[in-house]
């Protein structure tokens, strides 16, 4: 029964730093996407701008 348990509790914490992982890696790369989204943004304001 304490092979149960202690593979249960590795698995566990094992499935939990991956989750931590990812969740840094998709937040910085959401930031990176947002960023060069209001940059594309601007660019285009900018560029509508300079037709008018």
């Amino acid at each position: 029964m304490n092979f149960w348990i202690n593979f249960w509790s590795f698995f566990f914490f094992l499935s939990l730093g991956i989750f931590a992982c990812l969740a840094v890696v998709v937040t910085i790369g959401g930031f990176f996407n947002i960023r060069s989204l209001f940059k594309s943004l601007t660019n285009r304001v900018d560029q509508n701008d300079d037709q008018s």
